[in-house]
């Protein structure tokens, strides 16, 4: 720097100071400043100075060195945290967010001509059993052992994450090898029994599988790997379903279906139907299997086939059954007011697994005869076969506790291959309801009747009172009585009818 004042007849080590000092300033704290030998005020300026320098060096390359250190310590926190943020905690797979971000970086991988991403979407078929019968720990040690599984199933390379509950997704950045395949292999692999506590689970598995195309985004490659994965559940062929366009338009529909049931619960369009139950000797009505349909706007009539299993997986039917419960008690209290049915008269109802899940089912069924004023004899419950044989100590809990309350259970399609016979001296149920299948051709197949008579002995030997269904000709009512049978139910003695024309058949 030029020096900007006169010098002549001033000390040269005070230009010097200067420039150390302007050196300081810029951050240079090597001054090259030497003390003389005079020892006078100006060389204890410099001392000064160059011993000032020598601690701003110190003290800046120490802070340099901290600055360095704590930056170091940040992006290292930064990293634990972004993994936290990616990282599901208990399988330690990548989680939703990591998935996501995974897929849009190869969708704009797919936008540079890199290959197409197939998405595979697993989904657990009997995890809440898992949790309800052997508690969450024992869950959360399956969700783990899974984790490993698919860890080894797949290529490095390859993003396995837990979207939550027991939804797990796999990634896969090329099509190198076939996907459908290796869907087939995973949902093997995850059938395989594994040993949780002591305890044999295998838990099952659906899977979809969805390949980006052009113009597909994060969300929408999920929405079809669901989809597809939401068929393969519903399917009983194949636990393993690629997308197609019909599969989402289906899922709409249904989608449809069950916002437009839960605004009918409760209303008047969901309607009791009865069905009469006949006695052989006479055919007067003794019964009536309660079934419902449902009045659908813009739709008409629909039958119980096209929305009981949309509403038992959307956990509507327990408010179903109660709301057909009431209809059906508030019916026959009528019917005894008016004459038309005396003390012995039952009405069945439709029970599924879940509803002899709840503690609580036994209370809303003797609420609601307390309500009417009714006897328990009143009543009659129905359970499919499959599920009675495959029911747990819960279900036979339940069932219990309506034997004591005075409610008769009945096994619906029997006949139709599930039970044992010496399970079926145990059960605690009151009857049975022979299955269509064993009726058809009775009349007219000599082998057909040899098989019904057998099962009728089964049934009196296990002391159970017992329904036929299915029966529609005369032929078939005609060799059910020489049988000894005594109660039948079918297209013969009627169709089920609606409130209004069945107490209208019980007048006449």
């Amino acid at each position: 720097m030029p020096n900007q004042f006169p010098t002549a007849g001033i000390d040269p080590r005070i230009e010097q100071i200067v420039e150390a000092i302007l050196k300081i300033a810029d951050m240079n704290f090597d001054t090259g400043l030497r003390p003389g030998t005079r020892r006078d005020e100006i060389d204890a300026i410099i001392m000064g100075i160059n011993a000032m320098a020598t601690e701003l060096k110190l003290t800046y390359t120490t802070l340099d060195r901290r600055v360095a250190e704590r930056t170091i310590m940040l992006e290292k926190a930064r990293d634990q945290m972004e993994l936290l943020a990616y990282t599901d905690p208990l399988t330690q797979l990548a989680n939703r967010s990591a998935l996501m971000r995974d897929i849009d970086v190869a969708l704009k991988g797919l936008e540079d001509g890199e290959p197409a991403p197939i998405l595979l979407l697993l989904d657990l078929d009997a995890f809440k059993s898992i949790n309800d019968t052997h508690g969450h720990a024992v869950g959360d040690q399956v969700l783990r052992q899974l984790s490993a599984r698919l860890r080894a199933g797949v290529r490095s390379q390859d993003l396995i994450a837990r979207l939550g509950g027991d939804e797990f997704a796999i990634l896969l950045r090329s099509q190198d090898h076939g996907a459908f395949e290796l869907g087939q292999r995973i949902v093997s692999t995850v059938n395989e029994q594994m040993v949780v506590e002591g305890i044999s689970l295998s838990p099952g598995a659906s899977l979809g599988i969805a390949v980006a195309t052009a113009g597909h985004d994060a969300d929408r490659l999920l929405l079809e790997a669901d989809t597809a994965m939401y068929t393969a559940k519903q399917s009983r062929t194949s636990k393993v379903h690629e997308f197609e366009p019909y599969m989402l338009f289906e899922r709409q529909q249904k989608a449809a279906m069950v916002a437009d049931l839960r605004m009918a619960l409760g209303t008047d369009q969901i309607l009791p139907y009865y069905q009469a139950l006949v006695s052989l000797d006479d055919e007067s009505t003794i019964g009536a299997e309660l079934l419902v349909r449902w009045e659908r706007p813009d739709y008409g009539l629909i039958p119980p086939g096209e929305f009981l299993a949309v509403a038992e997986e959307a956990g509507m039917m327990g408010a179903i059954t109660e709301q057909m419960l009431d209809a059906a008690l508030k019916d026959i209290s009528r019917w005894r007011t008016l004459g038309l049915v005396d003390g012995d008269f039952t009405v069945h109802l439709n029970v599924n697994s879940r509803e002899l899940h709840l503690l609580g089912f036994p209370d809303i069924i003797r609420d609601a005869l307390r309500r009417h004023g009714l006897p328990a004899s009143t009543l009659a419950l129905e359970i499919t076969e499959d599920k009675l044989m495959t029911g747990d100590s819960l279900h036979r809990y339940t069932l219990l506790a309506l034997r004591q309350m005075g409610v008769e259970v009945y096994i619906d399609d029997f006949g139709t291959g599930y039970s044992s016979i010496s399970y079926l001296r145990q059960l605690p149920v009151a009857g049975v309801k022979i299955d269509k299948s064993l009726v058809d051709d009775a009349d007219t197949d000599p082998q057909q009747e040899k098989l019904l008579m057998a099962v009728s002995y089964l049934i009196e030997a296990c002391e159970l009172a017992c329904v036929v269904e299915g029966v529609e000709t005369r032929g078939q009512a005609d060799k059910l009585r020489s049988m000894g049978f005594e109660c039948a139910q079918g297209y013969l003695f009627g169709k089920p009818m609606g409130s209004g024309d069945f107490t209208a058949s019980l007048s006449a």
